[in-house]
């Protein structure tokens, strides 16, 4: 090992990489969990009882379960309490010039612990409100100024609260709050009852059984805990989001390990290869297969501790560096936090998986018999053929594996139950398991019969073309090795591309269902036609049409129901996004979603003393509200106040139009309710989402690629002689570099047609068994560019790889023909 050491420098890039992994995803989580200790600790205080609704949910009421006035009367009257505080948390919508974002929405901080008034006061009436310093800066809020919200809860419309101060906080230093008194913030949201009473007292198991004794408390089904119980309660709650990001960081950091395995095993097995004679040699002055297996395994284990050492070090490094220069992507403040298990099981984990992947490897050295001293050629040019075993392993796993995913495949979208989805998704990751499993064992067959079918063009071109696919089909376990790593890349990044292109397609279609307008503008006193000019005119506004809606009764069978009646022209169905469910209305009908109405069913709409019958037209691929033709409309309402329909430029930002039509004078106040900008969102988290994922297996990527190029890099001082001789017959060192180069690219070329063909299925069925469900179809897209793209990546790093192996091979010179090993 230490006289050649280069021969491991792949193996030990390919344990540092897998090693920094998983001790960044460890470290990151460690991180995390200390974050939430903190957060917990400072929200409970000095509180010796907390107070909270029931965490199932079961109480009979859902009034019951509200911690009101009354409950906090109740419990200062208590004896041995020292004093309460309500904590009140929600959410609203800010709207602000079009743009509507959710925000929390607290009652008044306390001014210590991290949090302190940066400017201003704090609310005094249920009309003013303080905010964060984030959201401060976020929208150029001033003092004095007036902000607009709307409730989640209710319709009733949008509330003005004027800003009187900002709190800066830790909690909230890159989240956008409202504090407001503890009725502004209920007016604001629309929501009543308190998240917590926190209680202090003297003796904290006294007080939670005198408090669990009040009726209030046993009425209402309410919680309550010790101080200590709530702040593990509350740890366990909130570190189980950060458990779950660090889950998913070490999946992919076992995806890295995993190619690092393949790249070690086909390192030592090249290695061992290569040392034939010198283990013969080893046998012939005595030395015993247990020294053998010894002197390999020693090498291994040498290997991955020094490679495991350094991961952990960059590991450690990387993560800090992210942290410090990340800490805007997080809303808590999250200090580095190193614990000694995240620092020591990447370690241990290195040095076994370098082990076990040098075991086989170990085993053949100690079949290395004396006699092949005289023989160094027949070590390492003998290459194992495709078996039976082999074959009929690969079989039954890829069989096996196909008939579960199409057992999920049927499956999904058959139920709402929970545990039969969670047993469809279970049955079809595990057939996309075996599956590539079987591939994987299937590969010595399967990857020199295409490097020979993908290869043909490149052995009709030119000698170096035909002798890199020569080649790469010389060895088929070592080509199946080599292949292997790349695969296992580009297979799981296909699967995530398309199942994001897949997920993408279903969320707009659904979306399109609910918003199938880019945007609805309902202003207090109506949408004018001079206004819907100025909409026209607003940048990446394709299209703006004027709709009468009206809020009007329908008597469904002697009960009277309050109902929106929405008239739609052709013009306005022309700019929606789903303008099928608008064609062919006919005047003295209606259509809806709404159940409560059967179809062919004849109903009674009344508005402001006029009233029409109408037969509904009832279909789930309907609105919620009752669509009539502008006639019938007209016999209803003829004075019913306009809302606006618009359609936005194909690719537009939908954020930045919304905002643009806020700005205009007449619609400060108005409601603008965004289907394109909610697609947007959902666009972008995928994105996102699809982005990190990506960023991670590019590792897994790295890793393979350094596999490749190692395994040339042995093939290329293997077959010193063979160079030599071709040289010698006069091939130039261009060639002898297109030769390698091509090799090389073919094998990626076969990972990427076989991992993009396991993308495309295991995406697809992936997709359906993780989104469909009885009202939600599969909506399948196969993102053809990307992929595209991705193969092109592939071939790219293929090459990239050859680069080192080819400057060698070029250094080989004619008279290498005439040495012996």
């Amino acid at each position: 090992m230490l006289r050649q050491p280069r021969r491991l420098l792949s193996a030990g890039i390919a344990i540092v990489l897998g090693v920094a992994f998983v001790t960044a995803a460890l470290l990151f989580g460690s991180s995390l969990n200390a974050s939430v200790r903190q957060l917990a600790g400072r929200e409970i205080g000095d509180a010796a009882a907390v107070i909270t609704p029931p965490d199932d949910g079961n109480s009979s009421s859902a009034s019951e379960s509200v911690i009101d006035q009354s409950v906090i009367d109740a419990v200062n009257g208590a004896p041995g309490v020292q004093g309460t505080r309500a904590l009140y948390r929600s959410y609203a919508v800010l709207t602000s010039s079009g743009a509507q974002a959710q925000i929390g929405v607290d009652n008044l901080p306390r001014l210590e612990d991290g949090t302190s008034l940066a400017e201003g006061r704090l609310p005094q009436s249920d009309e003013e409100v303080a905010i964060s310093t984030h959201m401060r800066d976020s929208y150029g809020i001033t003092l004095g100024e007036q902000i607009t919200t709307r409730s989640y809860a209710n319709e009733k419309g949008p509330r003005q609260s004027t800003v009187v101060g900002f709190v800066d906080s830790d909690t909230a230093s890159r989240s956008d709050y409202v504090y407001a008194t503890d009725t502004g913030a209920v007016a604001i949201t629309g929501i009543p009852g308190y998240e917590a009473l926190m209680v202090r007292g003297s003796d904290p198991t006294a007080l939670r059984t005198t408090l669990s004794d009040l009726g209030v408390v046993k009425d209402g089904g309410l919680t309550v805990r010790t101080g200590e119980e709530q702040m593990q309660h509350e740890i366990h709650r909130l570190t189980g989001e950060s458990q779950s990001i660090t889950n998913l960081l070490l999946v992919f950091a076992g995806i890295a390990l995993f190619v690092s395995v393949i790249v070690i095993a086909n390192t030592f097995s090249i290695l061992v290869a290569q040392r034939a004679r010198q283990l013969a040699m080893m046998r012939c002055v005595g030395a015993t297969k247990g020294q053998v297996l010894a002197t390999v395994l020693g090498e291994a284990l040498v290997l991955g501790a020094l490679g495991s050492a350094v991961g952990v070090v960059l590991g450690a490094g990387l993560t800090w560096l992210f942290l410090r220069l990340g800490q805007g992507a997080f809303a808590m403040e999250v200090p580095f936090t190193a614990s000694v298990g995240a620092l020591v099981a990447p370690f241990v984990v290195g040095i076994l998986i370098t082990l076990l992947s040098s075991l086989g490897a170990a085993r053949k050295a100690t079949g290395v018999a004396p006699l092949a001293a005289l023989h160094p050629e027949l070590a390492t040019t003998r290459a194992k053929r495709f078996g039976v075993v082999r074959g009929v392993l690969g079989g039954l796993l890829l069989l096996v594996g196909a008939v579960l995913l199409v057992a999920g495949w049927h499956a999904a979208g058959t139920s709402d139950d929970e545990a039969r989805r969670t047993a469809t998704l279970l049955t079809a990751m595990s057939g996309a398991g075996l599956a590539f499993l079987g591939v994987i064992v299937l590969g010595r067959g399967l990857i020199p019969a295409l490097a020979r079918l993908i290869g043909a063009p490149l052995r009709r071109a030119s000698v170096p073309g035909d002798l890199a696919v020569a080649n790469s089909r010389r060895n088929p376990g070592r080509a199946a090795a080599t292949a292997n790593a790349l695969l296992v890349g580009v297979t799981l990044i296909g699967v995530l591309t398309v199942g994001a292109a897949c997920s993408q397609a279903t969320v707009d279609r659904e979306l399109g269902s609910h918003f199938p307008q880019d945007a609805v503008v309902e202003a207090p006193d109506g949408v004018s036609d001079e206004v819907l000019d100025q909409i026209r005119d607003v940048p990446d506004v394709s299209a703006a049409e004027l709709v009468p809606t009206v809020q009007a009764q329908a008597d469904d069978e002697g009960t009277n129901r309050d109902v929106q009646v929405v008239g739609v022209s052709s013009a306005a169905a022309g700019i929606s996004r789903v303008p099928q469910r608008y064609e062919g209305l006919a005047d003295g009908t209606f259509r809806t979603n709404d159940t409560d109405f059967t179809d062919g069913q004849r109903v009674t709409v009344s508005h402001e003393g006029r009233s029409v019958e109408l037969t509904a037209d009832v279909d789930s691929s309907y609105s919620d509200a009752l669509v009539v033709t502008p006639a019938t409309m007209t016999q209803l309402s003829p004075d019913a106040a306009n809302t606006a329909w618009v359609r936005y430029a194909d690719k537009a930002d939908a954020q930045r139009v919304t905002t643009r039509i806020g700005q205009i004078d007449a619609l400060k106040n108005a409601s603008i309710n965004s289907g394109a900008a909610q697609r947007a969102e959902y666009q972008q988290m995928i994105d996102a989402v699809l982005l990190v994922a990506m960023g991670l297996l590019a590792m897994a990527v790295i890793i393979a690629v350094v596999g490749v190029g190692n395994t040339l890099s042995l093939s290329v001082l293997e077959r010193t002689q063979e160079l030599g001789l071709l040289r010698a017959l006069g091939m130039t060192k261009g060639q002898v570099r297109q030769m390698v180069g091509w090799e090389s690219v073919t094998l990626a070329a076969v990972a990427t047609v076989i991992g993009l063909a396991l993308g495309v299925v295991l995406g697809i069925a992936g997709a359906k068994a993780l989104l469909a469900s009885p009202g939600i179809p599969l909506a399948i897209q196969v993102p053809w560019p990307r992929l595209a793209l991705i193969a092109a990546v592939a071939l790219l790093a293929g090459w990239l790889a050859s680069l080192a192996p080819a400057a060698r091979a070029v250094r080989v010179a004619p008279s290498a023909a005439l040495t012996a090993d």
